[in-house]
C-alpha cells in the first residue's frame, strides 16, 4: 500500500492490485475514505469535510499524475514516490 502524498496531514494510498474503478485510499484521525480518482466523488467511507475538501482540491491540481501512479502500481511498475 505505497503512501502516495501527506497532504495537510492526510495520508493518501493506493494498494497494490486494488480494484476497479481507479480509486485512492484517505486517511486522517483513524478514519478513511475511499474517493475516485476520476470525479473526487467518495465512493465509501469519510473524513471530516474541512478536510474532503483539502483532498478534492489537491486531486484536482494532480488528477494526471495520479492516474498515472494508479496505472503504474497496478501493473507493479511503480518504483515509489511522493506527489507534491
Amino acid at each position: 500500500m505505497p503512501t502516495i502524498a501527506i497532504v495537510e496531514g492526510i495520508r493518501i494510498t493506493i494498494y497494490l492490485n486494488d480494484h476497479l474503478p481507479p480509486h485512492l485510499h484517505a486517511f486522517f484521525a483513524g478514519e478513511e475514505a475511499k474517493l475516485s480518482i476520476v470525479t473526487g466523488e467518495v465512493l465509501s467511507g469519510a473524513l471530516p469535510r474541512a478536510k474532503l475538501k483539502t483532498i478534492r482540491a489537491w486531486l484536482a491540481a494532480n488528477r494526471e499524475q495520479v492516474s498515472y501512479v494508479w496505472r503504474e502500481i497496478r501493473a507493479g511498475r511503480y518504483s515509489g514516490g511522493m506527489i507534491e
